[in-house]
């Protein structure tokens, strides 16, 4: 979908996901959801949060620790 198209539809889409703002416990999770589903209907060759993040110049922050940070350790360790 180009850009042209996405914004024409963008009101009507974000009213439809308005309707499932119950479904996430933190609004901060909720505010993403907009920002997602436009980045899935893109012309984005990669439409992972981060490129989506990337192409709308807004940061998407990760709830969780990164990789190899030591807080999450295997009960047997």
């Amino acid at each position: 979908m180009d850009a042209k198209t996405i914004l024409r539809i963008k009101p009507a889409l974000s009213r439809y996901l308005h309707q499932f703002d119950d479904c996430f416990g933190r609004c901060t999770t909720r505010q993403h959801l907009d920002t997602y589903i436009l980045g899935q209907l893109s012309d984005l060759q990669r439409k992972g949060i981060e490129p989506i993040a990337d192409a709308c110049d807004r940061p998407m922050s990760v709830e969780s620790p990164p990789r190899g940070s030591g807080r999450h350790r295997p009960a047997n360790s």
